[in-house]
């Protein structure tokens, strides 16, 4: 069940054994026989009501399984790198993996560019929409065209049924929106697109993509937040977007507004913001919609200054042959005052007239009008955000079981005075805020309170309570107030401060501890330390405020505050806020906690000082592993399996036909046909072979050194014996497709393992103590075990049989310490060991042990690397493999002995006397059950001396 940082009275609502990494295969309901509760629904993943998004996903999923017929090699290279490596990013307790709504973004992107050849919005609808008939003559996807010929969106939406008249973009431009929910990584799926559309360009003859790129945020606070990520390319240089071997090709130039022009003019990020290409007031009428802009005329512009400025960046863009725009929160909420939305480009007539790609990202792409963009072509939603635990959970506080001991219930205080009104609400939110300070603390991590006000007035009445109340203890530099505009946008002379409080506000120098600002404050403004939501707004019926107005403040998630990585979001306020808030968000699938118990604190993990008697030393070593391109010249293909026999060779390849004469409606008659051999070179058939292997492996730019490999191979020992290509019968088996794809199939497995470089170990830290491990959460299987003979508070158990284990080794006469490492079914650690394997499809993953153990026995000191499984899955004799070499390495390397051992749900019992009397039993029982199936295998001589290795 889900846990989190805090505790409440409640679980919360969870699909189990969800990993964000991977495709959704079921989603929550709600439980309409009990309230306030939730179900799994196993039968697929959360549908999309979007117009084209479904169909998309179809196509997509079968793309992906079939292994992405018809892409680029360039695409097939990033595939690889991107999902099959397990990588290390700096910040990342887990193995570093993109979230399944990243992968599905760039990889549906690519599919529609690459296979579906998608050119526009017109086209994407008619191939790819959901077809709703309301009428025997009418239907969803009816277009019809403005009184100026625009092409407008179909006449209205499936999924409401209510009308539509959105412009389209002209035909020919190619504009893809995402939409992915706040805190799910809009920027880093964004960063890779930008990947692929630059090598795409450089590499792939006749691509209609670009090196160069624009990148629009709505307001200077995402603009300086993009900024961090893609000033000196930093994002391309912290995480794994670039394989190790284009790295030395990929050169971008960063030009930030009002920057001086590059004299580069093939790769560039222009990154600016909205009122660098638009006015907030024009002459002219402003479009209604972010679709009308390309296409409304030049707005006058109200000063020289601001003038010469657009007019500079303008000319560096439209000096660009080529040019992908990304179109960053790409938006309108229900407020018509935002006028930025509706024009987005309204001087696009400079830009170039074919624009290779425009993608718009953002977690609510709506017009004024509340419809979605009808060229939406993936939907990753809040809901599936909070299942996958990638965004913190909401918990929403019912008004009612709110109680403070001041004042009297808010609803009976009408007071235009908002501290008056709300003083009860305010106290609560101040004493969540102090309790979660006590939670964070052991963490090393400051929580923040973002309190949402009606107007600017309330905003700095509630601000200046908050300081002169002594009870709070916060001084002027803790709260920080900002006022908006009407239409949401932070006044001028707010902005430097709250830009540079957004910059560094989760830092531990900075004193921020309580937010002040309007509900009307855009997004794209959050900040990942706030873990509490107050919202003072009377929520009457003429309001219309989205639920990622007021949650999405704090929905990104905390990062290395606990490695099951569940998070809460607690929201307080008044009833009718709460109400709806809750009514949109489970209209929307989004499984959330409803409380009015405030929680009790969590358990944190952490090395005890007067423990450190059972402190443990763990060596930490170098990575070993990495794939060498070099090393494909040089394999060995003795070292691979026969996967067909000669005896396939000497029969005569034979087509069943089958025939059915519809007019007499007589029954099937069958017949098989001789089928000539191909008389094609061999050299046709081995360069297939070899394209396929290319696609397979990710050795796309290898050709001319994996077709020897493929050649050697087939005439060596793919038939189990030596075979001329040139035969006539091995050509016509050849000629099969499935047998091509079956070698090739069979060489990408075997391939990677004989190219990965394998390293000696060396240590980074040879004396490395657990008692150096920095504090982290654990909820998973409470209450906490206290152990005895461990180092930590708490032992970081996962389930009953990691607990009863734990006791096990807890009372062994021969363990002295040990201590569980705080392995999630994610394969993240609350330490920092991690062994380095190569998987069964040739990929290098990383392999985080569960236990480390000392026992003393007849010989010394052994040090015990333990694995416990519920389960054996796959990859577990690799890492078995993996952790064996690495205890033989640092046994040669410290002289200290280090062995390892799984331990198997199925084979544990804790009735021995001793760990020495476990390992025995398990040795010895996975001996005779492997003599049993196989009794050529194990001999005496070889029972004999694993005795002997186990008595040692």
């Amino acid at each position: 069940m889900a846990q989190s940082v805090t505790e409440y009275e409640h679980d919360l609502p969870e699909v189990p054994g969800r990993h964000p990494w991977t495709k959704p295969t079921s989603h929550l309901v709600r439980d309409t026989s009990a309230d306030s509760h939730w179900r799994v629904d196993d039968s697929g993943r959360r549908p999309s009501n979007l117009l084209t998004v479904d169909k998309i996903r179809q196509s997509v999923d079968a793309w992906r399984d079939g292994g992405y017929l018809g892409a680029s090699e360039i695409s097939l290279r990033l595939f690889d790198h991107w999902f099959e490596q397990d990588h290390v990013v700096d910040g990342f307790d887990v193995p570093f993996r993109y979230h399944f709504c990243q992968r599905e973004a760039i990889e549906s992107l690519i599919w529609l560019v690459e296979v579906a050849g998608i050119t526009g919005s017109r086209h994407l609808i008619k191939s790819f929409a959901h077809i709703v008939s309301r009428d025997p003559l009418s239907n969803n996807v009816n277009f019809r065209t403005a009184i100026d010929s625009r092409p407008q969106s179909p006449t209205y939406d499936p999924a409401s049924g209510s009308p539509m008249a959105q412009v389209l973009p002209p035909d020919g431009l190619r504009r893809f929106a995402f939409k992915m929910a706040t805190g799910s990584g809009k920027t880093l799926a964004m960063a890779m697109a930008i990947v692929w559309s630059y090598f795409h360009k450089i590499k792939v003859p006749s691509s209609t993509l670009s090196t160069n790129f624009l990148i629009v945020a709505p307001n200077a606070t995402v603009h300086e937040r993009l900024a961090k990520d893609f000033v000196g390319s930093e994002i391309f240089a912290r995480f794994p977007l670039i394989p190790s071997e284009w790295r030395h090709e990929f050169r971008l130039n960063v030009i930030l507004r009002d920057e001086p022009i590059s004299t580069d003019i093939r790769c560039n990020i222009f990154l600016t913001d909205i009122h660098q290409l638009c006015p907030k007031k024009s002459s002219k009428k402003e479009p209604i919609n972010v679709a009308d802009a390309p296409l409304s005329s030049k707005p006058k512009l109200q000063n020289s200054t601001i003038n010469a400025s657009r007019t500079a960046l303008l000319d560096r863009i439209t000096a660009r042959s080529d040019l992908v725009v990304f179109n960053d929160e790409a938006h309108h909420v229900h407020d018509e005052g935002l006028h930025w939305s509706k024009s987005l480009f309204s001087t696009s007539e400079k830009l170039p007239t074919d624009l290779s790609l425009w993608l718009d990202f953002s977690a609510t792409i709506k017009d004024q009008h509340g419809n979605y963009f009808p060229w939406i072509v993936c939907d990753y939603p809040l809901a599936q955000a909070v299942e996958d635990r990638i965004v913190k959970a909401p918990v929403l506080f019912e008004r009612n079981e709110v109680k403070t001991a001041v004042g009297s219930p808010q609803e009976q205080i009408t007071s235009a005075n908002v501290v008056d009104r709300y003083r009860t609400l305010i106290v609560a939110g101040m004493e969540r805020l102090a309790r979660h300070a006590e939670v964070y603390a052991a963490l090393g991590v400051k929580p923040v309170l973002f309190i949402m006000a009606e107007t600017n007035t309330d905003a700095d009445r509630v601000g200046e309570y908050l300081v002169r109340t002594a009870e709070f203890n916060l001084d002027q530099s803790e709260v920080l107030v900002i006022r908006t505009y009407a239409f949401g946008e932070i006044r001028k002379e707010d902005l430097e401060i709250a830009t540079e409080t957004a910059r560094d506000i989760d830092t531990p120098a900075n004193r921020i501890k309580v937010i002040v600002s309007t509900m009307m404050l855009q997004e794209g403004w959050d900040v990942r330390n706030v873990t509490v939501v107050l919202g003072l707004h009377p929520f009457s019926a003429k309001a219309e405020i989205l639920p990622e107005q007021v949650i999405g403040r704090g929905l990104r998630p905390i990062p290395n505050v606990t490695p099951d990585r569940t998070q809460t979001l607690e929201v307080l306020g008044t009833p009718n806020l709460l109400r709806s808030l809750r009514e949109q968000l489970e209209a929307e699938g989004v499984g959330i906690g409803v409380t009015g118990k405030p929680p009790a604190l969590p358990v944190v993990i952490q090395p005890l000082k007067d423990r450190v008697a059972y402190d443990i030393e763990i060596p930490l070593s170098r990575p070993t592993l990495e794939h060498l391109a070099k090393c494909l010249a040089d394999i060995d293909v003795s070292q691979l399996d026969a996967i067909f026999s000669q005896e396939l060779l000497s029969e005569s390849l034979r087509l069943e036909l089958r025939m059915k004469f519809t007019t007499t409606e007589t029954e099937d008659e069958h017949t098989e046909v001789a089928v000539a051999a191909q008389e094609l070179p061999r050299t046709e058939h081995l360069k297939d072979v070899t394209k396929l292997l290319a696609t397979y492996t990710g050795y796309t730019l290898q050709f001319s050194i994996l077709y020897p490999i493929v050649f050697r191979y087939i005439q060596d020992r793919c038939f189990g014996g030596v075979v001329s290509p040139d035969d006539h019968r091995v050509r016509q088996f050849l000629s099969q497709l499935e047998v091509r794809e079956a070698i090739a199939r069979y060489l990408s497995l075997a391939v990677p393992q004989l190219t990965i470089g394998r390293h000696r170990i060396e240590l980074v830290d040879p004396t490395y103590r657990l008692s150096a491990t920095k504090p982290f959460s654990w909820r998973r299987d409470l209450p906490a075990f206290v152990a005895a003979k461990s180092v930590f508070n708490f032992v970081a158990t996962y389930n009953g049989f990691e607990r009863e284990f734990a006791k096990f080794l807890d009372v062994c006469g021969d363990i002295s310490r040990f201590a569980a490492l705080g392995t999630t079914d994610q394969g993240s650690s609350g330490t920092i060991l991690r062994v380095e394997y190569a998987k069964p499809s040739g990929a290098i993953g990383f392999y985080y042990p569960d236990w480390v153990a000392v026992q003393e026995s007849d010989i010394g000191i052994v040090n015990w690397i333990i694995a416990t499984k519920g389960r054996v899955g796959d990859g577990t004799e690799e890492k078995d493999a993996a952790i064996h070499e690495w205890c033989t390495q640092v046994t040669r390397l410290t002289g200290n002995s280090w062995k390892y051992l799984r331990v198997n749900q199925s084979e544990f019992s804790s009735q021995h006397s001793s760990f020495r009397s476990l390992t025995v039993r398990l040795i010895a029982n996975r001996m005779f059950r492997r003599r049993a199936k196989q009794p050529e295998a194990v001999s005496l001589e070889m029972i004999r001396a694993v005795r002997e290795e186990v008595r040692r």
